[in-house]
C-alpha cells in the first residue's frame, strides 16, 4: 500500500475545513486551489530530490543527534516548569491564566517537542516505550493549556515512527482516532472551564473559516506584510501579535483570532501570493521529506515537527517565530545535505 504523506493529509484536512464551513464560493475555490497547488508542489519537491542525486551513501552520526535531542528535551522541560512557577496556576484548568504565561518560557518549552522528535528519530527505542513516554509527556505539556503543543507532540511522534517503519498504514487510523479523542477532550475541558457551550471542533472550524472569508473579501492584501512581520517582531515587543492584529482589524479586542494559512497569505500579499507561497512551501517540504526519510536523525525529527505544524497551520497559519525558525532550520539542513554531497563528489 502506498505511503500516507504530508500532501495527502493537507488536502484531506483542507477539504474537511471547507465541508464544515459556510464561506463564499470564490474564497472556497481559492482555499481549495491553495491545497491542490501545495499537493502538486510537494510532488515536484520529491522529484527534485532524486534529480539532484542526494539519495546515495549519506552517513550521519545518529548518536550525536540523539544527545542533541536529549539536550533540547532538558531545556524544554525546565522552561515548562519555569512557566508554571511564573504563572502560579495551571492554565489547563484555568484557561484565563494563560495570558500571564511568560512568552519566552512558553517559546522555549516548545523545544521539548522538537527534542523528543529528534530523540525518537535518532534511537532504536521500542515502539511501546515511545508511545508510553509520549502519553506521559503529553500530560506534562497539557498543563500549560495550549492544545497546539499537545497536538504537535502527538502528530510529530506518529510521523517519525511511521517514516521509521515502526508503524504502518493499518495503524494510522487507530492513532488518528486517539489524537482526535485527546483533542476533543482538551477542547471540551477548555469550554467547560470557560463556561461556554457548543461543539468544540466544528464551531472552531466554522469560526476560523469565516475569519478567512472576511479577510479574502474585505482585507485582501490590506495588511501589506504586517502579519508575517508581527510573527517575528511581536516577540521583541515591537508590535502586537499577528492574530491579535487580525482581531483588532475586525473590531474585536482582548482576544486573538486564527486566519488559516491561506488567510494569512492573502491578507498580507493578496490572492495571487498563494501561488509562490504554496509552491515554495510544497517543494521545500517534498524535498525535505525524502531527505529525512533517508537520513533519519535530526532530519527526520525536524521533518516530523514540520509535518505537525504544517497540518495545524491550515487553521492557525505559520505566524509564530519559533515555528518559522523550525522551517528555516529545516531549510538549512537541506542546503547542508546538498553541499556536503557535492563536496564528497569533488573529493573523489
Amino acid at each position: 500500500m502506498e505511503r500516507i504523506e504530508l500532501h495527502h493529509l493537507f488536502v484531506i484536512l483542507s477539504c474537511i475545513y471547507l465541508i464544515f464551513s459556510n464561506i463564499s464560493v470564490n474564497s472556497a475555490l481559492v482555499f481549495l486551489f491553495s491545497a491542490v497547488f501545495f499537493y502538486l508542489s510537494f510532488i515536484v519537491g520529491k522529484r527534485l530530490y532524486y534529480l539532484m542525486g542526494i539519495n546515495n551513501g549519506n552517513q550521519i552520526n545518529l548518536k550525536k543527534h540523539y544527545y542533541f535531542g536529549i539536550l533540547l528535551i532538558i531545556i524544554g522541560f525546565i522552561a515548562i516548569i519555569s512557566d508554571l512557577i511564573w504563572v502560579r496556576d495551571i492554565p489547563l484548568l484555568n484557561p484565563l491564566s494563560r495570558r500571564f504565561l511568560n512568552v519566552y518560557f512558553t517559546t522555549l518549552s516548545h523545544l521539548f517537542l522538537v527534542g523528543w522528535a529528534i530523540t525518537i528519530a535518532s534511537s532504536n527505542m521500542d515502539k511501546k516505550k515511545i508511545i508510553i513516554y509520549t502519553l506521559i509527556f503529553s500530560v506534562l505539556v497539557m498543563l500549560i493549556g495550549y492544545r497546539t503543543s499537545v497536538l504537535v507532540l502527538l502528530i510529530s511522534t506518529i510521523a517519525v515512527l511511521y517514516y521509521k517503519n515502526q508503524i504502518f498504514n493499518r495503524e494510522i487510523l487507530k492513532y488518528g482516532v486517539i489524537i482526535f479523542v485527546i483533542l476533543l477532550g482538551l477542547s471540551i475541558l477548555r469550554l467547560y472551564a470557560l463556561g461556554v457551550e457548543g461543539n468544540p471542533i466544528t464551531s472552531r472550524i466554522s469560526l476560523t473559516m469565516s475569519v478567512y472569508d472576511i479577510i479574502f473579501n474585505y482585507f485582501n492584501g490590506i495588511f501589506n506584510g504586517y502579519l508575517h512581520y508581527a510573527a517575528v517582531f511581536s516577540y521583541l515587543g515591537m508590535c502586537n501579535g499577528a492574530r491579535t492584529g487580525i482581531a483588532k482589524a475586525l473590531g474585536i479586542y482582548e482576544v486573538s483570532i486564527t486566519p488559516t494559512i491561506v488567510g494569512a497569505v492573502i491578507g498580507d500579499y493578496g490572492t495571487l501570493a498563494v501561488i509562490p507561497y504554496f509552491g515554495i512551501l510544497g517543494i521545500f517540504l517534498g524535498f525535505f521529506y525524502k531527505l529525512a526519510e533517508e537520513l533519519k536523525g535530526v532530519y527526520l525529527g525536524i521533518f516530523g515537527i514540520l509535518f505537525a505544524y504544517t497540518l495545524i497551520a491550515i487553521e492557525s497559519g505559520i505566524l509564530d517565530i519559533d515555528v518559522i525558525a523550525y522551517y528555516l532550520f529545516g531549510l538549512i539542513l537541506c542546503i547542508y545535505a546538498i553541499f556536503s554531497k557535492k563536496l564528497k563528489k569533488l573529493k573523489r
